[in-house]
């Protein structure tokens, strides 16, 4: 099945949420749903309270994953290829909603950059969520100690 025919099938909705933009000139509210089909996890930006367009597309957490497990220097241009073509915008917030989630963190040398949060997937997160579960990335240091 092409990505395409992905776009056109059943996706149900399992999780919304707000989070700010990188910037925090705005609150984004992203969607994560699972296909009905073969029951894979997407992704996708369905508000913006700022101006400017967006891909309100989904994507799939593969093709998500694959950009962003095991790296140390993600940036908004990282997931560009998420949503080829498309706005560039979509992929600073698809940045600020996986950071929402507890799929990547700031780095600590460089809070311009972020990171893979070890060990973790997609689905991971995203069922800790649905759980009311505080990801890892977003607990104080104290509370981990």
């Amino acid at each position: 099945m092409n990505p395409t025919e992905l776009e056109t099938e059943p996706i149900d909705d399992l999780l919304s949420a707000e989070c700010p933009s990188v910037s925090g000139r705005s609150t984004l509210t992203y969607t994560v749903g699972r296909h009905q089909a073969n029951q894979t996890l997407h992704l996708r930006i369905a508000d913006n309270t700022g101006k400017g367009i967006w891909c309100k597309d989904w994507a799939r957490a593969d093709v998500i994953e694959k950009v962003v497990i095991g790296k140390l220097e993600l940036t908004a241009k990282s997931f560009y290829g998420v949503h080829p073509g498309r706005s560039i915008n979509t992929a600073g917030f698809v940045l600020a909603a996986l950071r929402d989630l507890g799929f990547i963190r700031p780095n600590e040398e460089n809070t311009r950059l972020h990171e893979h949060v070890p060990m973790t997937t997609l689905e991971q997160v995203v069922m800790a969520r649905m759980k009311g579960e505080v990801p890892k990335a977003r607990r104080k240091a104290k509370e981990l100690a």
